[in-house]
């Protein structure tokens, strides 16, 4: 069965290569905010110290390395600058690496306060991304053999270049403070050609992409206590790249500590993709995170779910304190 579907994969894979336009969409994360750079380049230096986040993305266990992808960033404040500057590096792969990708992100933040409880970040992003192709792993019709699966040369002519690289641009701005946070991301500024052909026809661009986000810290108090009991983390995020939509809206509870918590992820019609499961830990300069995706949509229980890990650090402590996910380290509030 697995091998069926294996197969199956890479001929969709396939004849998607051989369409005119593919409707490409960036590789998203469960944990957005474990990402924050690449959520929103507006996110670089608002913590006012060093900080690097790490990130692997196993999506569709079922399935031999059907997506993989890794991030790794890291921003820096700098006061001369009054803002700071951030480096992002993704690394994606697609169906067992016939498909494989790069990024690299150079972001530089203004930040300035705007009241006593509000900050303001604006951002610019410049990159370069990198992609190649794998043709002798593409499976045709014409060279499939029904009764063993193994494929023989096609009659498919084959692209000239399997390489492909560009220039990227993106913007962000960003209002944030210790009980709330809200953005507004726009990727792919210049909409880049991304094709494997030549040819006028066979042209397609990438998509830009929007991002609008929105969390909050809310202290819960039980028993009639003025002691804070635990943090609840609301946030939701939308996103719109071409014909993609996507809504994710979910809940933290961070306790002394520990988080856990439950997202939601679909379109914007109340179509249901995921059930997404997190748990947690974090300290004063470090956290841990482990989601895994549930997929109630198309393949469903069948694509094995998703996996995610993310690792942050932070090379200083900080006395900013945010609303960000996983960077509010637990304090026992009084009154608030």
């Amino acid at each position: 069965m697995r091998i069926v579907l294996t197969t199956g994969f890479i001929i969709c894979i396939s004849l998607l290569l051989l369409c005119k336009e593919i409707p490409a969409q960036d590789a998203a994360f469960s944990q957005f905010y474990s990402n924050p750079l690449y959520l929103n380049p507006a996110f670089t230096g608002t913590l006012a110290v060093p900080r690097i986040n790490l990130q692997y993305r196993d999506q569709w266990h079922a399935f031999k390395n059907a997506y993989t992808t890794q991030s790794a960033s890291f921003d820096i404040p700098v006061e001369r600058l009054r803002g700071g500057v951030g480096l992002n590096l993704i690394k994606d792969a697609q169906a067992n690496n016939l498909l494989r990708s790069q990024q690299l992100n150079l972001i530089y933040s203004s930040i300035f306060q705007i009241t006593d409880d509000l900050w303001f970040s604006g951002a610019l992003q410049a990159g370069y991304q990198h992609h190649s192709l794998d043709w002798g792993m593409l499976v045709f019709p014409d060279n499939l053999d029904p009764y063993s699966g193994t494929h023989t040369l096609t009659a498919e002519i084959p692209i000239t270049d399997p390489e492909m690289h560009f220039f990227d641009f993106a913007t962000g701005i960003l209002v944030f403070g210790e009980r709330m946070f809200a953005g507004l991301a726009a990727h792919h500024l210049s909409q880049p050609e991304q094709s494997w052909y030549r040819d006028d026809d066979r042209r397609s661009v990438l998509k830009r992409r929007f991002s609008l986000h929105f969390g909050t810290r809310i202290p819960v108090h039980v028993h009639g206590s003025y002691r804070k009991t635990f943090d609840l983390m609301p946030q939701v995020v939308l996103m719109n790249q071409g014909d993609f939509r996507q809504f994710n809206y979910g809940l933290l509870a961070n306790m002394k500590g520990f988080t856990a918590g439950t997202w939601f992820r679909q379109d914007f019609t109340f179509h249901y993709d995921a059930l997404i499961l997190l748990v947690g830990y974090m300290k004063k300069r470090w956290h841990f995170t482990y989601s895994y995706d549930f997929t109630v949509s198309g393949i469903g229980a069948q694509s094995g779910g998703t996996s995610e890990i993310s690792l942050g650090f932070l090379l200083k402590d900080f006395t900013r304190q945010t609303a960000f996910p996983f960077y509010t380290p637990y304090k026992d509030y009084i009154g608030e």
